[in-house]
C-alpha cells in the first residue's frame, strides 16, 4: 500500500520476527577496534615493534573465541601479529589521535572495513575540550555511512579510561558524553553505552605509564567489550524504519527487543511511503 503525498505524521508500529539472531551471522562478525593508542597498544618510552603490541584487543579476540564467536577484526592498521597465541591484528587504533581527528576519516574507514560492529573509545587525547563533540562528529559519519549503504551497524561506545594519576577532564568529558548517548539513544540511534571509566574498575596498578593500561589493565577492557558483545540485539529492528522512509523524516524511534517490535513517528515525504 502506498500513503499519499501529505503532510502529517502518523503512529506506526512494525513487528519482525526473526527465526533466530544466528542467521545474522552466517559469517564471521566483523568488529572494528577504533580509536587511539589506548586500542593500538602504548607506543611512546616503549622499545616493543608494533608487532608486539595488542592493547584488549587479543584479549578480547580470545574470549571471543573461547565463547565460539565467530569473528573478524577489522581496520587499516596492524598491531600484534608476532604475539601467541596468535590472533586477529587488524585494528583501527591510531597513536595521539583525538576524537576530531577520527571523526575526519571515519567514514574512510567505515567504507574500507564494512563493519558490522564498532568499539569506539576515543578523547584521551582532547586535553583542550571536555565536550565531546568529536565523538558525536565520529558517530555521525557512522550513521552517513549507514545511510549511504544500507548497511547496519551497532555501535558499542565506552566512557573512556581515567588516567593513572585522576585527571578531572576526563570525569568531565565522561559526563557531557553520556548524556549526548543517552539523547542519541533515546533519538533512536543504534549505540551500546558501556562503562570504561569506572565498570572496568582499574586501579593505580594497572597502567603501565599515566595514560595507558598494562596487559591486567587491557585484560579487564577486554571483559567490558566482551560483556556487551554478550548481550543480545537485533540489528534489522533499527535498520527497518530506514527502509521505509529516510532517517531524516523519522522523528522518533522506540525499539522493544524483547517484542521484537519497533515503534517510531515519522512525516510523510513528497514522494509517499511505499509498503
Amino acid at each position: 500500500m502506498k500513503i499519499e503525498q501529505k503532510k502529517f505524521k502518523f503512529f506506526l508500529t512494525i513487528l519482525v520476527f526473526l527465526g533466530g539472531i544466528s542467521v545474522l551471522y552466517a559469517a564471521p562478525t566483523r568488529i572494528m577496534p577504533l580509536g587511539d593508542s589506548i586500542t593500538f597498544d602504548a607506543k611512546y618510552d616503549d622499545p616493543r615493534s608494533d608487532s608486539e603490541r595488542t592493547g584488549y584487543r587479543s584479549h578480547l579476540y580470545y574470549k571471543l573465541v573461547e565463547a565460539k564467536y565467530e569473528v573478524n577484526f577489522v581496520g587499516s592498521q596492524i598491531a600484534g601479529e608476532a604475539i601467541t597465541p596468535p590472533f586477529d591484528p587488524d585494528n583501527e587504533g591510531h597513536p595521539s589521535w583525538t576524537s576530531f581527528d577520527i571523526a575526519e576519516l571515519a567514514y574512510t574507514f567505515m567504507s574500507q572495513s564494512n563493519p558490522d560492529i564498532v568499539l569506539l573509545h576515543i578523547g584521551t587525547n582532547d586535553l583542550t575540550s571536555t565536550t565531546p563533540w568529536g565523538v558525536d562528529s565520529t558517530l555521525n559519519e557512522i550513521d552517513y555511512y549507514e545511510r549511504k549503504t544500507g548497511r547496519v551497524v551497532q555501535v558499542i561506545v565506552a566512557l573512556i579510561i581515567d588516567r593513572q594519576i585522576h585527571d578531572g577532564r576526563i570525569a568531565s568529558f565522561n559526563s557531557r558524553l553520556k548524556e549526548t548517548l543517552e539523547q542519541r539513544i533515546i533519538d533512536g540511534d543504534n549505540i551500546i553505552m558501556v562503562d570504561m571509566y569506572s565498570g572496568a574498575g582499574l586501579t593505580s596498578e594497572d597502567y603501565a605509564d599515566n595514560t595507558h593500561p598494562n596487559d591486567a589493565g587491557y585484560s579487564k577492557m577486554a571483559d567490558v567489550w566482551f560483556n556487551a558483545l554478550m548481550q543480545p540485539y537485533t540489528p534489522a529492528l533499527y535498520a527497518f524504519p530506514s527502509s521505509i522512509v529516510d532517517s531524516s523524516y523519522i522523528q522518533s524511534q522506540t525499539v522493544d527487543e524483547a517484542a521484537q517490535s519497533v515503534t517510531f513517528i515519522t512525516e510523510v515525504p513528497d514522494t509517499g511511503i511505499n509498503f
